[in-house]
């Protein structure tokens, strides 16, 4: 295993030699940072647990349970949205708007009206599973909300806020590759399927936080286990649509990519080899030389066909431990990607892998062929 071990990094660690646009999801430094809220002067109010609102010209400092942003049309209350503070709910209200106006625009749609009307942020001071206190001191106070009745609402709210950060951070991310998807025959159906799912589950997120809202007023039992599973088969729908979509894309990467590829450097057939393997669309790297081996890579396929994951690397600066791949030796966990070209030389044209990964910058190993 020192053999393969000395092999795995000596390969040429280059900059690339031009522009190469390579963005990594979790590189913060590559990503706009976030908008603040200070100085924020939008419309706010404060809600009682009667109804009643008054305007607020600044952010309370304490009062609110939550923040939240009622959704309605023609009238009617549809949906909520909510959060902890107030710029987290602009934020999550920017989202919801931003999907709304992309899914219109790329499927060629009218902007759905139940987006159209979000009130103002409000701040909530009454808990939705709390009742308020009457005011008359002769008045006996409510009854307290059973345990189970509590412990079903948490539950399902828990579940919810799971869904939400799915669909928002996973799915709603991908509306692009989606309806790119949509326009090419070997896809469009399943892509259209996905679109509407994700459409669903959109609505799905505030809908049903409007519905266990109602369900912890009412006290009621049924109706927070009738949210539970509607939650549930959202989640499935939504889940099962985007692996038919993505094992379709995920085939085509593999008749395209997968198989055996030789370092060009080498001088006979028994020299290191890269093996790069699709199991749906999971996708691995391994090193070969000779008998001995080492996974050099393991990720996944995205809607784009690009295929992202992680890679086990030497450390910069730090001297390893032993000879083996391993990070027992000293090796860490890098995001990575397998990068693929075609190249035309003497023998004719070639299929290129390069194994990407990131340190204090991204570099590549030497390429492998076939």
């Amino acid at each position: 295993m020192s053999t393969l071990s000395s092999l795995l990094f000596v390969f040429a660690l280059a900059e690339p030699d031009g522009p190469r646009e390579i963005v990594w999801p979790d590189n913060d430094a590559s990503m706009p940072s976030e908008p603040t809220l200070s100085g924020f002067s939008a419309p706010m109010a404060a809600e009682q647990c009667d109804g009643t609102r008054s305007s607020l010209r600044v952010e309370p400092a304490r009062g609110c349970t939550r923040w939240k942003i009622e959704w309605s049309v023609a009238g009617k209350v549809w949906g909520i949205s909510s959060a902890a503070s107030l710029s987290a709910l602009i934020k999550e209200r920017e989202r919801m708007l931003g999907y709304a106006r992309q899914n219109a625009r790329l499927f060629d749609l009218a902007l759905d009206p139940r987006w159209s009307s979000p009130s103002v942020a409000l701040c909530d001071a009454c808990d939705p599973m709390r009742t308020a206190e009457p005011t008359d001191s002769s008045v006996p106070g409510p009854l307290p909300v059973d345990e189970a009745t509590q412990r079903a609402w948490l539950d399902a709210r828990m579940a919810l806020s799971r869904f939400e950060a799915k669909v928002l951070d996973v799915h709603a991310q991908r509306l692009r590759e989606i309806a790119r998807l949509a326009h090419e025959p070997a896809t469009v159906r399943l892509a259209k399927v996905y679109a509407k799912q994700l459409e669903a589950a959109m609505f799905d997120v505030v809908r049903l936080q409007l519905e266990l809202d109602n369900a912890a007023i009412f006290r009621s039992t049924g109706a927070i286990a009738k949210t539970q599973q509607a939650l549930e088969a959202r989640s499935k729908a939504l889940e099962a649509a985007s692996e038919a979509l993505l094992a379709v894309v995920a085939k085509a990467a593999a008749k395209l990519h997968a198989g055996r590829y030789a370092d060009e450097a080498a001088t006979d057939v028994s020299g290191p080899q890269l093996v790069v393997a699709f199991v749906g669309a999971k996708v691995t790297a391994t090193l070969v030389v000779g008998e001995a081996e080492s996974q050099w890579f393991e990720g996944a396929v995205g809607l784009d066909g690009g295929i992202v994951g992680r890679s086990l690397v030497a450390p910069e600066n730090t001297a390893l431990t032993c000879n083996a791949h391993a990070a027992e030796c000293g090796y860490v966990s890098a995001p990575a990607m397998l990068r693929f070209a075609d190249r035309d030389g003497p023998r004719g044209k070639k299929h290129l892998v390069e194994l990407w990964f990131q340190q204090s910058k991204w570099v590549h190993a030497k390429p492998f062929a076939r």
